[in-house]
């Protein structure tokens, strides 16, 4: 070791040998200093899947508000499986690199929280005493987490080289294969609000997959090099803003039928409408002006009455 070390980091690490429950700056048998130094650029990407998952995740449960990023951590894996107790919903997906699989893990009482208002109920407590999820909750959560990875592949696109796939499924961490109690992780805990619940959600990537393409990832702490837009580069694009052509829709006339009405609406049928003297005119489907419907040198034409605002005209049911 001669010639690589000083003799100051030498003893230093002798020093280090002989107290082994010392956890000073040159316990190398961990890795929290090298995360320390990627927790900028990790809280990035785990913000990033926060956002697009919180965003799937109401496609299916309506009353879910968001997520927000609860710890970032280095731990074993034997750590994890007494922080994560089954039955938990654990993905192993693939796609990190040196064939490394990234973990998306439920907590119990998350799962049983979606699948209970996905079916039309209240987010109730489920029984404590479960061992086991029902044969719907696996099939719920199989279907959720499919959905969830262009949203991991998307989080983590300066790391994965192929697109994301679910590699196995299971409700206990200590039946998980490919990892050994002493492999370090690098655990993100979201919690997931759904109304008065709050339930964990976790991103769990090994620590070997991180470190391999740690010098690709990008540097949050940098100071960006990008120059600020000049004002004759913002004009500009104002005028170009200012050219871009809007379709203009006068709407004459608007209104509303139950569903069991327009499924029986046949040939003749008369439908009731509003008078069309006052119009909305809208852009993109945005309301915009209001104005009187008529005529002008022979063409169809609006007068302007004033703006719309945000508000509609009445319609009949």
């Amino acid at each position: 070791m001669a010639g690589l070390l000083d003799p100051e980091e030498l003893e230093a690490l002798m020093a280090e040998e002989q107290s082994p429950q010392s956890s000073g700056k040159y316990n190398l048998a961990r890795q929290d200093y090298a995360v320390q130094r990627l927790i900028p650029t990790l809280s990035l990407i785990q913000s990033q899947f926060a956002s697009a998952a919180s965003t799937r995740l109401r496609e299916f449960v309506s009353s879910v508000e968001g997520l927000t990023t609860d710890r970032i951590t280095v731990m074993k894996f034997d750590e994890l499986q007494g922080t994560l107790p089954a039955p938990c919903s654990i993905s192993l997906i693939s796609g990190m690199p040196l064939s490394s699989n990234l973990m998306i893990a439920f907590e119990s009482e998350l799962v049983f929280n979606l699948v209970d208002r996905y079916f039309g109920g209240y987010g109730g407590a489920a029984d404590a005493a479960r061992e086991q999820f029902s044969a719907s909750e696996l099939s719920f959560m199989d279907i959720l987490v499919s959905a969830l990875l262009p949203d991991i592949a998307l989080a983590w696109k300066s790391v994965m080289k192929t697109a994301p796939a679910i590699e196995s499924q299971s409700t206990d961490p200590r039946l998980l294969e490919g990892f050994t109690d002493a492999d370090s992780l690098v655990a993100t805990r979201f919690l997931v609000d759904i109304g008065d619940f709050k339930g964990g959600l976790w991103s769990v990537v090994p620590w070997s997959a991180i470190d391999a393409v740690r010098d690709s990832l990008p540097d949050t702490t940098k100071p960006s090099n990008k120059k600020p837009a000049s004002e004759e580069w913002r004009s500009r694009l104002v005028e170009r803003i200012d050219e871009v052509p809007l379709d203009l829709v006068a709407q004459l006339a608007k209104t509303r039928l139950s569903l069991s009405r327009v499924a029986n609406l046949r040939r003749g049928d008369v439908i009731p409408l509003p008078s069309a003297d006052e119009v909305l005119l809208c852009v993109g489907e945005q309301p915009l002006l209001k104005g009187r419907f008529g005529s002008h040198q022979g063409q169809l034409a609006v007068q302007l009455t004033g703006s719309a605002g945000r508000s509609r005209p009445k319609q009949e049911s």
